[in-house]
């Protein structure tokens, strides 16, 4: 633990691919069309230098894209950029929207001798030095500043699995049937903010933590940052341009902005107020945000400062023999038979490792845990803590019941989140559907249980120290 007087850096880049690009996030390739909303890059810069010397600091870079394919690229294009800084320290999280650009080869067809294509390999090289002059920035302009927490809610996300009398559930099940019983989980609509100041005492920025993927655009082919723009826009209107937002998704693996419930209700407000989904959701956070400022705790420039950088060793979710002889099945059968599995198609198109059952039957035995990176930082009263899945709702829930922070952020898809995957918990398991079969997911609900576990652990040692 460091004490001392707290070093502020922020830097916003545009990211937005300069020529058309496949996008990523539906099963079927959807090439862009143009651009309906830029994405944005967001970097905070954090350090505290204690009176013995002592450093701690790290760097938050949120960005407008689905997962994170890019991290190795940008820390390599960081070399030598921000002096003083440990690149270990820097933790990234995307908001996951669906209509920015995909960055693996082979998931998609890719247009052939079109100059105009921006190709997966050669957006994400792009990308990488459009992050590390992002970073740079913030890192090598932080000054003096203070920091405050504020807490709001909002209705952004709802659950998105409908449960049915047999115990089944679905992904966007149908809720106009007799046998349609509830939802699987509970929303989330906490709104966890961070708000930072320069010396002078003018606001600089603000972390927007909230449980929803950025999902309003899901099906266009027009690059959107979805209602983070919108976001960005009504914080600028209301506090001015040079005021920073770093989004966050909090958990949020079976949440949406899409209803299943008050459809109706929902339309008619909208058509009232004059606004689409994503300007009233946009409405919300900032009236959260308003409300989380004005209310804030008093404003700090010197802090205690923690950062614990781990690789979560967590067991795999195993398939079973059944399973594996029925996957290796799939490309024979005729397409009436194949329409009757459960999402056979995800083994046919490369939507991910998880998805090659045949593959991890056979190589489980000898690689039973999924590593993966996590960051937990302690600011003061303030712990935050990041993942790299699509970690369903009832796990963040559990963390901040149970961290001993005054206020604890949670941040899924982060730090290597394209190899993490949906993480769904044993009810979901059980009334299965996308988002929880086993090609959905390389962990279960027994290494959610350790990634829960490992999380508060680390919390609690963080806020142990004197």
């Amino acid at each position: 633990m460091t004490s001392g007087k707290l070093q502020i850096g922020w830097a916003r880049g545009d990211i937005t691919p300069l020529r058309k690009t496949l996008l990523m996030g539906q099963f079927h390739a959807r090439l862009s069309t143009g651009v309906l909303s830029p994405l944005t890059a967001t970097a905070l810069a954090l350090e505290v230098r204690g009176a013995d010397g002592a450093v701690e600091q790290a760097v938050l870079l949120s960005c407008d894209l689905v997962c994170d394919k890019f991290k190795p690229d940008l820390l390599r294009e960081l070399a030598g950029r921000c002096p003083g800084l440990d690149l270990n320290k820097i933790t990234v999280n995307t908001t996951h929207t669906h209509a920015a650009p995909t960055m693996t080869r082979g998931i998609y067809d890719e247009p052939a001798n079109d100059p105009e294509f921006l190709g997966p390999d050669e957006y994400r090289l792009w990308l990488a030095v459009r992050l590390a002059e992002t970073v740079a920035e913030a890192w090598n302009g932080r000054k003096p500043g203070s920091v405050a927490r504020g807490f709001g809610y909002a209705v952004v996300g709802r659950c998105r699995r409908a449960v049915y009398a047999d115990g089944k559930a679905a992904m966007y099940g149908d809720t106009n049937q007799p046998d349609f019983i509830g939802f699987e989980s509970c929303d989330d609509h906490a709104i966890n903010l961070l708000f930072t100041r320069d010396a002078a005492g003018a606001l600089t920025g603000v972390v927007v933590n909230v449980a929803c993927p950025s999902q309003c655009d899901e099906q266009v082919y027009v690059v959107s940052s979805d209602f983070w723009h919108n976001v960005r826009q009504e914080i600028a209107a209301r506090h001015g341009a040079a005021v920073h937002v770093l989004p966050q998704c909090a958990p949020a693996g079976d949440m949406s902005p899409h209803l299943l419930t008050d459809k109706q209700a929902e339309t008619g407000l909208r058509s009232r107020l004059g606004l689409d989904a994503k300007g009233i959701i946009a409405r919300r956070i900032l009236a959260a945000v308003d409300e989380g400022l004005a209310s804030a705790s008093p404003f700090r420039d010197t802090v205690s400062f923690a950062h614990s950088v781990k690789t979560l060793r967590l067991p795999r979710l195993m398939v079973s023999a059944a399973e594996y002889e029925l996957e290796k099945r799939i490309p024979s059968m005729s397409e009436a038979e194949r329409a009757r599995q459960p999402y056979a198609f995800q083994r046919l198109w490369p939507f991910g490792g998880a998805c090659d059952l045949v593959t991890r039957y056979e190589q489980q035995k000898e690689h039973p845990v999924h590593e993966v990176e996590a960051h937990v930082i302690r600011l003061d009263d303030v712990a935050l803590a990041t993942n790299a899945f699509e970690l369903f709702v009832d796990y963040g829930t559990q963390i901040r019941c149970r961290s001993r922070a005054a206020q604890t952020f949670l941040v899924q898809l982060a730090d290597g989140s394209g190899d993490g995957g949906y993480l769904p918990t044993q009810r979901a398991l059980n009334g299965g559907h996308y988002s929880a079969l086993i090609k959905s997911n390389w962990v279960g609900p027994a290494g959610g249980r350790v990634l829960v576990d490992e999380t508060v652990r680390t919390i609690d040692a963080l806020f142990a120290r004197a």
